[in-house]
């Protein structure tokens, strides 16, 4: 396992190592000057190459880029060309609120998807599991943006029940998370549905019922365990992608987190924090995917890495 796991973190290096070359290239292919929008639409001609000489910009685009992966060698992000303050410290300012929310969606999601997964599959070609199938594909179907407003029109202002967006405690994380469970929880149902019905089918689980043992036993003991691998596998690349900013999400509920950041980064070609955050999300999704491979030798013991 730990030669399997120092190979995966190899990997993940090389992986991160691509991204950080297509990454900046694209966003130094944007028609767009970093120099002038900082200097100022009004700003001078020598105001603007004073600033991008400062940058390092009047470089070629080869050298720039092996002065960014020195600097990140280092753990040095670059300062920030609109807030004037490191990447790092931007990064970390914004990361615990998007680390609560996603944890919270995620949550959501769960709680949601894989109750009505369990049923849909106990239920197979019943009404129970029609309606749930219609009502998922219903879910999934939705915006989170008109999901969003429509949650905070009636529980934020019609019924103000929690607040009208904004990032805060606990009342604040429930709208967005209902909203982020609403529509990713049909995912989770679908899919735990279909790996159940491809487990039932199996020889162990006939045999299992066979010998006496209840239904519910067959399930919860023999069914789920080995049907969630799908699920885990789906998960984790989900968390991945939630902790590295849903900017849908943050932009609809005003949640000032990595995803507004890194929104905000591309409209104003603050290449730094752009880098910054796709590198982050980048890393964070290989984290979370070597993760779940190590996580399928507890739930499924026959797996071995090797």
């Amino acid at each position: 396992m730990l030669s399997y796991i120092i190979r995966r973190l190899g990997g993940a290096l090389a992986v991160l190592f691509g991204i950080s070359i297509v990454t900046f290239i694209l966003a130094y292919a944007v028609p767009s000057d970093p120099a002038r929008m900082i200097a100022g639409p009004k700003a001078s001609l020598a105001t603007i190459m004073a600033i991008r000489h400062q940058l390092g910009l009047d470089q070629p685009m080869y050298v720039q880029y092996v002065r960014y992966i020195w600097r990140l060698l280092h753990l040095n992000l670059g300062m920030s060309y609109v807030y004037n303050l490191p990447v790092t410290t931007l990064i970390a300012q914004r990361f615990w609120p998007t680390a609560s929310l996603a944890l919270s969606a995620w949550i959501a999601e769960l709680v949601i998807g894989i109750p009505l997964g369990i049923y849909t599959a106990r239920r197979a070609r019943r009404i129970g599991d029609y309606i749930v199938s219609i009502l998922a594909l219903v879910g999934i179907s939705l915006l989170i943006p008109w999901l969003g407003i429509v949650l905070l029109y009636w529980f934020g202002f019609k019924i103000p029940i929690f607040p009208l967006g904004g990032t805060g405690g606990i009342t604040h994380l429930i709208l967005p998370a209902l909203t982020y469970g609403i529509t990713g929880a049909a995912a989770y149902t679908r899919l735990l549905k279909s790996s159940m019905l491809e487990v039932l089918r199996q020889d162990y689980v006939r045999t299992a019922r066979a010998k006496g043992a209840a239904e519910s036993r067959v399930v919860n003991r023999h069914v789920i365990r080995n049907a969630l691998i799908p699920v885990i596998t789906y998960g984790g690349i989900d968390v991945g992608y939630l902790l590295g900013g849903v900017v849908l999400l943050e932009v609809t509920f005003n949640w000032n987190g990595l995803g507004i950041l890194a929104y905000n980064a591309i409209s104003e070609s603050d290449i730094p924090v752009i880098m910054g955050t796709v590198l982050l999300t980048a890393l964070l999704v290989v984290l979370f995917n070597l993760l779940v491979d190590i996580v399928y030798v507890f739930v499924d013991p026959r797996i071995r890495y090797s």
